[in-house]
C-alpha cells in the first residue's frame, strides 16, 4: 500500500511539473521582458549610462553574458563527468585541467568582447565592464564571516587578519 501510495505522489509530483508552462511560453516571455528591463536599468546605473545607450548596449551585453553561460556550463559538464570516476590523482589533474581551460575560454570570450564594447562605451565604462555584479560575495547560507576560519600557522601577534 506504501508503494502505491509513493508511486502515486511520485506521478502527481511529475504531472504538476510537466504542466508548468516552459520559460519561452507565454509567460517566460513576459519574464524575458522584465528581466530585460531590469537589465537596462542595472547597466545604466553602474556604467552611468544615458537610457538610449543602455538598450542599446542591453543586447551585446547579454551575448556576451550568454557565451560566457555556455563556457561555463561546458566546463561543469566536463567537470561532472569525472563524478563517478574514483579519486586519484590522474582523475585530479584532468579535473583542474576542465578548470584551467573553462578559465581560458572565459578569457578569450572577454578578449573578443572587448573589441565590441569599445564600439558602444566610453573608457570609463570600458574599464568596469568585467567586473559588473562581481562585488563582495556573502558565503552562502551565512553571515559575512561564519565561513571556515582558516588553517595554519597564525601570522606574527597571533590574530587573524
Amino acid at each position: 500500500m506504501k508503494k502505491i501510495l509513493l508511486m502515486l505522489v511520485a506521478v502527481l509530483a511529475f504531472v504538476t511539473v510537466s504542466a508548468q508552462p516552459p520559460h519561452g511560453g507565454p509567460q517566460g516571455g513576459q519574464q524575458g521582458g522584465q528581466r530585460n528591463a531590469r537589465m537596462i536599468e542595472m547597466l545604466q546605473k553602474q556604467l552611468n549610462m544615458s537610457p538610449e545607450q543602455a538598450k542599446k548596449f542591453a543586447p551585446v551585453y547579454q551575448a556576451y553574458q550568454r557565451e560566457i553561460r555556455n563556457v561555463r556550463k561546458e566546463t561543469k559538464m566536463v567537470v561532472d563527468s569525472y563524478k563517478n570516476d574514483e579519486m586519484t590523482v590522474k582523475v585530479a589533474k584532468k579535473i583542474m585541467m576542465a578548470q584551467l581551460n573553462g578559465d581560458k575560454a572565459i578569457i578569450q570570450v572577454k578578449k573578443e568582447y572587448i573589441r565590441v564594447f569599445v564600439e558602444h562605451l566610453n573608457p570609463e565604462q570600458l574599464s568596469k565592464i568585467f567586473t559588473i555584479g562581481q562585488g563582495p560575495r556573502r558565503p552562502r547560507g551565512g553571515q559575512p564571516g561564519s565561513g571556515p576560519r582558516p588553517q595554519g600557522p597564525r601570522p606574527e601577534g597571533g590574530a587573524l587578519r
